[in-house]
């Protein structure tokens, strides 16, 4: 992966996955069957919940991997051909792919029972991707707009998308929209990393919090996607210990 962002995102549900799975390694008890040990060792709502938690997982890294490619190459593709057909391809996938990533990071958050929800449901609404998403990869003839109480639809004009850069019209009134995509995209990056952090932070706090040992190497492991995130990077020196080198102000 290239991207820094997106790299960082799928570093974060890998990470998630890691507590996950070393929590369910001893196994069920006697005749516990393996619903009711995950329910009981995640300490899960439901039973259900543990098959909402595998996809939430695997959808974040697939969309991770989409998103990043997009960032690679933009509308035009790897080709680097004019093809207006494939631009509209990658535009549509580029924008549902956030819409599914969105979706799926909350609902890990939802299961993991964080507290700052709302705050996070409100942020989510509010990406300006999502509303680009709604607009020209779902809701193009049939967009409710809340403010006006009408139904609107809006198209992209053709001849202006290039790398990252679209308009679109409104046509119910004629009016255009010029859009940024990468400004966008890094935007719900920003944000679903945000969210899967204090996912970890509330998962390290459940499932670990009679383990102050497991408790600081999960500490030093989220540090790691810190210093990532802001494109630093870990060393590991022959008596294993961790030098963390960040691309600010140096080694820290």
């Amino acid at each position: 992966m290239y991207s820094l962002k997106a790299k960082a995102l799928y570093d974060h549900v890998a990470f998630f996955r890691e507590l996950v799975n070393g929590r369910l390694a001893k196994g069920p008890k006697g005749n516990e069957s393996f619903p009711e040990y995950v329910k009981r060792a995640l300490k899960l709502n439901s039973e259900k919940d543990w098959k909402f938690i595998c996809s939430g997982m695997d959808l974040i890294g697939d969309t991770s991997l989409s998103i990043d490619h997009f960032l690679r190459f933009g509308l035009e593709g790897v080709s680097r051909y004019n093809d207006v057909g494939e631009k509209y391809l990658r535009l549509y996938g580029v924008l549902n792919s956030t819409y599914i990533q969105q979706e799926a990071v909350f609902k890990l958050c939802k299961l993991c029972q964080i507290s700052e929800q709302p705050n996070f449901r409100s942020k989510l609404e509010n990406l300006e991707i999502r509303d680009i998403r709604h607009k020209l990869g779902a809701h193009s003839v049939d967009y409710i707009d809340k403010h006006k109480e009408d139904v609107l639809s809006f198209v992209p004009i053709r001849f202006d998308m290039s790398g990252f850069h679209l308009n679109y019209i409104n046509n119910n009134d004629f009016s255009q929209k010029s859009v940024g995509l990468l400004s966008g995209i890094n935007e719900h990056l920003d944000l679903m990393t945000e969210i899967m952090n204090a996912t970890l932070e509330k998962t390290k706090n459940t499932l670990y919090k009679s383990n102050p040992e497991k408790i600081n190497e999960i500490d030093a492991g989220l540090e790691e996607l810190r210093v990532k995130r802001i494109g630093g990077h870990v060393h590991y020196g022959e008596d294993g210990q961790c030098v963390i080198f960040s691309p600010e102000v140096g080694k820290i």
